[in-house]
C-alpha cells in the first residue's frame, strides 16, 4: 500500500504542477544486514526534482536530478519513507532535455553477459542494503568481524560485473574463487593502463 501512495504523491508531484515546477523532498529507508530497513542518514530530508517514472525487475524507480550533488539519480520508490510535494522550481531541465531512459535503464539496471559463477564477495556492513538490492532478501550474509560481512552469489563474470564492483568504491571487494579475483585484477590493470 505504501508503494502505491509513493507511486501517486511522485506522479501527482511531477504532473500536476504547471510548467517548470514540483520539487520534492524524500526520505530514504536502507537495508541493514539484519534485513530490516532503517532510515538512511538519519532520516534526513533528500531535496530531489522528479522527471521520471521507470520499473526495473519488479521495482520502480524515481528518476530525478538529485538538487545536492547536482547530478541524475534513481531511488526505488518502496524504500521511501516519507515524500514531501514542494512548490519550489523543479532543477535538472538541461540534463532531462535529450535524456534517453532507454540507454540509462540499460546502463544502470541490465543484466551482464558473461559465465555465471558462484562468486565471494566482502563488503563493509554498512553496505548491506546494496547487496540486498541486487540479490534479493534470501542471500545468506555471514558476519566476518564487527565491520564487514561476506555474501556468495551466482553472478554472470565480466568486465560489466566488474565495473558495478568498482563503482562500489574501496568497502567492498570480491573474494572468490582466485580465478574472478585475478580476472579482476587484471581487468583493473588493463583499465589503468588505457588511462596512459
Amino acid at each position: 500500500m505504501e508503494l502505491m501512495k509513493n507511486y501517486s504523491d511522485i506522479w501527482r508531484g511531477k504532473n500536476n504542477v504547471q510548467g517548470n515546477k514540483s520539487e520534492n523532498q524524500i526520505q530514504i529507508l536502507q537495508m541493514e544486514c539484519r534485513k530490516k530497513l532503517v532510515p538512511r542518514h538519519n532520516g534526513d530530508w533528500f531535496v530531489v526534482s522528479p522527471w521520471a517514472l521507470t520499473w526495473d525487475d519488479e521495482n520502480y524507480y524515481l528518476v530525478a536530478f538529485d538538487d545536492l550533488d547536482h547530478r541524475v539519480k534513481h531511488y526505488r520508490v518502496d524504500k521511501m519513507m516519507r515524500i514531501s510535494i514542494e512548490d519550489e522550481k523543479r532543477d535538472g531541465r538541461e540534463e532531462f532535455k535529450n535524456f534517453d531512459m532507454a540507454e540509462y535503464s540499460k546502463a544502470t539496471f541490465g543484466m551482464y553477459q558473461g559465465t555465471k559463477t558462484n562468486v565471494k564477495i566482502r563488503f563493509a556492513n554498512y553496505m548491506c542494503g546494496v547487496f540486498i538490492d541486487r540479490f534479493g532478501k534470501d542471500i545468506s550474509i555471514r558476519k566476518v568481524d564487527e565491520e564487514h560481512s561476506e555474501i556468495n552469489v551466482n553472478v554472470n563474470v565480466s568486465p560489466q560485473f566488474f565495473g558495478w564492483i568498482f563503482s562500489l568504491g574501496k568497502d567492498v571487494k570480491v573474494v572468490g574463487p582466485s580465478e574472478v579475483v585475478e580476472q579482476m585484477k587484471e581487468c583493473a590493470r588493463a583499465f589503468l593502463e588505457n588511462m596512459n
